[in-house]
């Protein structure tokens, strides 16, 4: 069940890109948990320049997927790190900023900082092999002492997005989300903390140029809009 719906979910990315890309526009794809910063930046790229950049959002691993599945990616936005795993050829790269950690509070719970992580009830993590801000979770929790002594109340899921529904119905104390995520949702959270960054691996955020990009010369405008105090404005607005 879950193999059929992961193909009819591609098999639908795949002929949106394919509809987006039949334009002038040049199309980038970005993680799902960067949405609200990269909209932002396409509405001031639009406002300053009458230009736009068609945008798709997804998971990490569906996007690399649609970018070498169907050619019509011209800018991928995500992790460093994932991006190399994916083995994409990219002509050009922009790096936008560091990712960061952060340690949350669902309303009502009595804790507020790393140091009650050795009090807390549940805690709830990001997939620690698949997703970046598991990793980083499960390496800061190494290196702050924390492993093993809470490990039977962690409770690992597969994305950000499901740290956070966790949190806001009270089914865990604390739960990790990246910075970005965390402000978006910060109306909704008990409070959260910014944890140690010495305590995991550094998160670097890229837009990077596809080498085969159908629409070299848009994307490349884009990425020097990038580069403008306004747009690192944006970036630093979102956490990074």
């Amino acid at each position: 069940m879950r193999t059929t719906r992961t193909i009819i979910v591609t098999a639908f990315l795949i002929l949106c890109i394919a509809t987006v890309a039949s334009a002038e526009n040049a199309v980038l794809a970005s993680g799902a948990g960067y949405k609200k910063m990269v909209n932002a930046l396409n509405t001031a790229y639009t406002k300053n320049t009458g230009q736009t950049v068609d945008l798709l959002f997804g998971n990490m691993a569906r996007v690399t997927t649609l970018a070498k599945k169907s050619g019509n990616v011209d800018i991928v936005l995500g992790d460093a790190s994932f991006l190399k795993k994916a083995q994409l050829t990219f002509s050009e790269k922009q790096e936008l900023g560091h990712g960061k950690l952060v340690l949350a509070f669902a309303k009502n719970c009595p804790y507020s900082s790393v140091a009650d992580l050795d009090k807390a009830g549940r805690i709830a993590l990001p997939d620690t092999h698949k997703a970046i801000y598991g990793k980083a979770a499960r390496e800061f929790l190494e290196s702050n002492g924390n492993l093993p002594g809470i490990k039977q109340r962690l409770l690992e899921v597969s994305t950000i997005p499901q740290v956070f529904s966790y949190l806001t119905t009270n089914e865990v104390d604390m739960g990790f989300l990246n910075l970005t995520h965390a402000l978006n949702v910060a109306d909704k959270l008990g409070g959260y903390v910014i944890v140690d960054q010495k305590g995991y691996s550094p998160i670097v955020i890229l837009a990077a140029l596809l080498k085969d990009s159908r629409h070299m010369k848009q994307a490349k405008d884009f990425l020097r809009f990038l580069e403008t105090p306004e747009a690192q404005t944006i970036l630093r607005e979102n956490g990074l």
